[in-house]
């Protein structure tokens, strides 16, 4: 249940008020009461003390006229209703072993009082009693005064407190109204004022601040607008300038894709032209067969035609079936390394085309095997003298799997072509360290390995080269775009990360471990 800040004070303000009164109007008074009736008993009795005494002294010297005189002491006090002095009788039983004592009124002031002996104080009269004892008789004096005077007091203090409960109500109503209008009504138009601005007008100023804590904080809410301005300001220009830049940044974004389309074409077109060297050099030998074959077919043709144009009866049937059998024979191998030629020219435009991005059963030993030797091939061709020994060792188990073909081909293509690269670089520098009269040592064989193994659920490709290995300090930037190792001119540094991007394509992982001086090995696993 929400409760505004003005009811709250009126409710404090009443409450005290109340309370106030409370204790004005039932409280105070009742004690006074008490007070009075209290001193009022003790005045009483003092008095009726006092009269006993004269009493007393009056009736051991024997002067009754004292007795009177003693008893009219209090005769002119208003509150007097009665004195009266009592006398004690003694009386016996019969056989004299028991007595008891009777009093009895002996004489009474004013004389027209009949009290009781066993009267008591009630609400309008107060009665004491004082013993005397002489030699003469014993008794005691009886006084009672009314309560007219204490009511009258009482009535008085309830009037004076009803009069003074009224001032302090109006004077709380005024206290209530002053709060209110002073605390309540500031707090209202600074709450007004704090949601228009949370609706985003910062218009809102507090005009009227006094001097005192509520005025403070209309002078610090005026402040904070205004600091909320220049906020705004700033952000405003923050903001044409972060558009200004982000509008840069879009054009150079634009323009980085353009030139990474570029590289990553030129990366396409330089490893299709290692490729082409390759499969110019790995196609070179299914053509020799060809053209050899072919050449020996033709011998062979024209022996047989002379036998051929014999008379049936002279022809040398024998010589005739194994000059056929030969001619069959080559023309298969003929056509065996004719399909060779064209399998691999296939490979080449499987290669060169765009990927379509559909995955199909693919032997991956087989295009793994076809892309060392074609990395190869392609290095020789660049560079005569290199050579360096491959090493296989295939997992015949693994069959055909699911695979962007074209997209592995170019991974297993890039990874050979840097194992090559670092063995041929490593071998390179062996020749420089030796003088010309020595020869290269026979002690470093550059070598690229192969592995493939089906493990579990996934299927492992480990290329390993023998060449200088990576650098700790880079080998964890190898896998970001545009980032090489070879020389400007070499190399555009997307191999490696294409190849990253592809592999995780696949669902699978690619991973590196180096040994500086010692070698290079890339770990691939592929999903099955």
């Amino acid at each position: 249940m929400f409760i505004t800040l003005k009811t709250k004070i009126w409710l404090t303000v009443l409450s005290i008020v109340l309370m106030f009164t409370f204790f004005t109007l039932y409280y105070f008074p009742a004690q006074q009461k008490k007070l009075l009736i209290k001193n009022y008993s003790d005045e009483v009795q003092n008095l009726a003390n006092t009269v006993a005494l004269g009493v007393r002294i009056a009736i051991t010297e024997q002067n009754f006229q004292g007795v009177q005189t003693a008893m009219e002491f209090v005769k002119d006090d208003p509150r007097l209703k009665f004195v009266s002095m009592l006398e004690n009788d003694t009386t016996w039983n019969n056989d004299h072993t028991n007595y008891k004592v009777n009093s009895t009124v002996f004489k009474t002031f004013p004389e027209n009082q009949h009290p009781k002996v066993t009267i008591e104080s009630s609400d309008s009269l107060i009665v004491k009693r004082a013993p005397f004892v002489t030699s003469v008789m014993s008794g005691s004096v009886m006084l009672a005064f009314t309560t007219k005077e204490i009511a009258e007091s009482q009535k008085k203090i309830r009037v004076t407190s009803l009069v003074v409960s009224g001032i302090v109500l109006l004077i709380g109503i005024l206290i209530g109204y002053l709060l209110a209008r002073t605390i309540s009504v500031p707090v209202r138009a600074l709450r007004n004022a704090a949601n228009r601005v949370g609706k985003g007008d910062l218009k809102q100023r507090i005009e009227k601040t006094g001097n005192d804590e509520i005025g403070e904080l209309g002078r610090a809410f005026n402040k904070m607008i205004d600091d909320l301005l220049l906020t705004r300001q700033e952000l405003d220009e923050s903001n044409i300038s972060l558009s200004q830049a982000n509008n840069s940044l879009n054009t150079t974004l634009n323009e980085l894709k353009a030139a990474q389309a570029q590289l990553i074409q030129s990366e396409k077109l330089a490893s299709l032209g290692e490729l082409t060297a390759g499969i110019a050099h790995e196609i070179q030998n299914p053509l020799n067969f060809v053209n050899n074959f072919a050449e020996v077919n033709a011998e062979l043709i024209e022996e047989l035609r002379p036998e051929c144009q014999k008379p049936e009866a002279e022809r040398d049937a024998q010589t005739i079936d194994e000059i056929l059998t030969d001619i069959k024979t080559n023309a298969e191998k003929i056509n065996y390394h004719g399909k060779r030629a064209d399998a691999i020219v296939k490979g080449m435009l499987q290669h060169s085309r765009t990927s379509s991005g559909q995955k199909e059963p693919t032997d991956i030993n087989a295009l793994a095997d076809e892309y060392l030797r074609l990395s190869y091939h392609g290095l020789r061709a660049k560079d005569k003298s290199f050579n360096a020994a491959m090493k296989t060792d295939l997992d015949q188990s693994i069959g055909k799997i699911n695979i962007i073909s074209q997209d592995i081909g170019r991974v297993l293509l890039n990874l050979f072509n840097n194992a090559f690269y670092a063995v041929n670089e490593k071998q390179k520098e062996q020749r420089k360290e030796v003088t010309p009269f020595q020869k290269v040592s026979p002690l470093y064989e550059p070598t690229v390995s192969l592995t493939t193994r089906k493990l579990e659920n996934r299927v492992s490709i480990t290329v390993s080269d023998n060449g200088n290995g990576i650098p700790v300090k880079i080998s964890d930037k190898i896998f970001q775009p545009f980032f090489t190792t070879k020389p400007t001119g070499e190399g555009t540094g997307l191999g490696l990360s294409l190849s990253y991007d592809i592999i995780k394509a696949h669902g699978g992982e690619i991973k590196v471990e180096s040994k500086e001086g010692e070698g290079t090995t890339f770990m691939i696993q592929i999903p099955l």
